[in-house]
């Protein structure tokens, strides 16, 4: 027996990594805004708010990218139509 693959539609495949991005982007810039509050100005700061912004970074890539994803798919549905 083989296991019949469910198709996803592109748009949700592309939304729900744009979500896992924004959300990594933004749990990284309030870590980075939170340890520039909270931490007196030490290597210990310094060092968190480099994790702070190596997660970010990637996040916040991941999510430009699927977001352009998004509209170039909603475009070419548009266009089909």
């Amino acid at each position: 027996m083989k296991k019949q693959k469910v198709q996803i539609d592109p748009q949700a495949h592309f939304f729900k990594y744009f979500s896992i991005g924004a959300i990594t982007f933004l749990l990284g810039l309030g870590s980075v805004l939170y340890v520039n509050l909270l931490l007196p100005p030490s290597p210990q700061q310094e060092l968190l708010a480099l994790i702070g912004l190596t997660l970010s970074i990637p996040g916040g890539l991941l999510a430009f990218y699927c977001y352009i994803r998004l509209l170039l798919s909603r475009l070419q549905h548009f266009m089909e139509k």
